[in-house]
């Protein structure tokens, strides 16, 4: 059994194709595609941490618009393997019928707090490590300062980012261990999570 994580799969969403040059022809194709991806990597035992924007939902008579379809987007997940987790997103609300209650989950795992949040701007800094969604394309990791100047890093799971694929915890680790061992303040890190790990 493992891990994995992914964001914004924008189901039924026509328009994010143009919105984030995402390859591929028509929302169909994309629909599919990101459901293929996922299967060749999950397996049905599998964990699966959903950061938020499953899909778009919109009336027979707006789906013209390209912003969602007459579908929910919770029958996408029927198809897909693995146990889902899912973490609210801005667009997972009644309107697009999947609304879900849960906006942050923290793990700790493998002597890391690890807070999974949609938007990384509503993120803790308190934990060592943020994986987050939201921001597609525009950065797959990113350093933030928490109050006492420590460096944080943040990993966006968004699928742009990923090859329209779901990322397992030890890449995800393997990131953040890559990101530690060569960063100058790497004493200064270690040292606030020692402190954290006891103050649990």
């Amino acid at each position: 059994m493992q891990y994995f994580f992914s964001s914004d799969y924008h189901f039924f969403h026509d328009k994010i194709r143009e919105y984030e040059n995402r390859p591929f022809k028509d929302v169909e194709t994309m629909n599919s595609e990101i459901v293929r991806r996922h299967n060749e990597r999950v397996k049905k035992d599998d964990v699966v941490f959903f950061l938020g924007d499953l899909g778009f939902y919109a009336s027979a008579k707006k789906a013209h618009r390209g912003e969602g379809l007459p579908v929910n987007a919770l029958t996408m997940l029927e198809q897909m393997n693995g146990k889902f987790y899912r973490i609210a997103g801005n667009h997972d609300k009644h309107s697009n019928k999947i609304y879900i209650p849960v906006f942050s989950i923290t793990l700790k795992i493998a002597g890391l707090n690890v807070q999974l949040i949609h938007n990384p701007e509503h993120a803790n800094l308190n934990n060592n490590l943020i994986i987050c969604g939201h921001c597609h394309g525009k950065f797959k990791t990113k350093e933030v300062l928490n109050e006492k100047g420590t460096p944080i890093l943040i990993i966006n799971v968004s699928v742009e980012n990923f090859d329209y694929r779901p990322i397992t915890w030890d890449e995800i680790k393997s990131i953040w261990d890559k990101w530690l061992h060569s960063h100058p303040k790497k004493k200064v890190i270690t040292k606030c999570l020692t402190q954290l790990q006891k103050s649990k």
